[in-house]
């Protein structure tokens, strides 16, 4: 995982929150952290299901899910709910807005 591409997901996160309150966003700068570090890695994990796919064949011929998939499925969790949380505490509804998020979620095709 690379620490630019997260330390650019952070700066476009806070950039999202830069009219709340100065003392909020000190409140959450660790969650925006986390949630820019959880971006980077659903990109990751999303360019190798989109090469590898989300299922994966046993030797017997017998199909399950990926561990890559099941990462995904779990960090997506966390980040939507890092992701509500900061919406919440900040006081912005960014939930029914249309976001790159959402995009995101339209575009990840697995």
């Amino acid at each position: 995982m690379n620490h630019e591409e997260v330390q650019i997901e952070y700066t476009r996160l806070l950039d999202l929150f830069k009219d709340v309150d100065e003392n909020k966003t000190k409140l959450i700068n660790e969650l925006l952290m986390k949630a820019a570090f959880l971006k980077v890695q659903l990109d990751e994990l999303e360019v190798s299901l989109k090469k590898h796919g989300a299922i994966q064949f046993s030797n017997k011929g017998n199909a399950r899910e990926s561990i890559n998939y099941k990462t995904y499925l779990k960090t997506l969790t966390v980040y939507q709910g890092i992701i509500k949380t900061l919406s919440i505490v900040m006081g912005r509804n960014t939930i029914e807005d249309d976001d790159e998020f959402d995009e995101f979620l339209r575009t990840a095709n697995l």
